[in-house]
């Protein structure tokens, strides 16, 4: 019996856990949970970036929409003004933070970006009639960094825009509609 009651001691194994299986356990919880911290808090900065450049560029194309509505409508660039550029001559090329144009109806656009307010302002002074008004002047955009009109042509008909605003950049050229 007493043979039989040693043979069943030595078979019996412990079957406690000890201090270094739950170090090891934890260390390797621990590595997992930082690299699925890590995806996460990557993703969320990746996803704030995406969402502030959709903003800017959304920003970017209503201002565009908003001059585009005038630019295609009108007949001349009054300002800048290009008198006497030749196709090998591209320096001689006119920019400012001001475009002014005049469409059919003899109406004067003006559009000037204010850099101490960041804003693009469209001001709109009428053909003296009886049932317009004398001017009419709106904030088209607010927050911009830069924009820039360029007199891309002798003939003042072509009109480049270049808006910086956030990490968004854009640059159009615009045909105007000229007789």
């Amino acid at each position: 019996m007493k043979a039989m009651l040693t043979l069943f001691n030595v078979n019996k194994r412990k079957t406690a856990i000890t201090l270094i299986e739950i170090l090891i356990a934890m260390s390797l919880l621990g590595i997992i949970g930082g690299l699925v911290a890590r995806f996460f808090w990557t993703n969320s900065q990746y996803q704030k970036r995406l969402n502030v450049q959709t903003d800017c560029d959304n920003a970017i194309r209503n201002a565009l929409w908003e001059m585009h509505k005038d630019l295609k409508a009108s007949r001349a660039i009054l300002y800048p003004r290009n008198n006497k550029v030749f196709k090998s001559d591209i320096n001689n090329m006119v920019s400012d933070n001001k475009l002014v144009i005049r469409n059919f109806d003899g109406d004067i656009v003006t559009y000037y970006y204010q850099e101490e307010t960041k804003e693009l302002i469209r001001h709109k002074i009428y053909m003296p009639t009886e049932n317009r008004p004398a001017d009419e002047k709106k904030t088209i955009a607010k927050g911009f960094d830069n924009i820039v009109f360029t007199n891309r042509n002798e003939m003042n008909n072509l009109v480049g825009i270049y808006i910086e605003y956030g990490p968004s950049v854009l640059m159009d050229s615009v045909f105007l509609m000229n007789d």
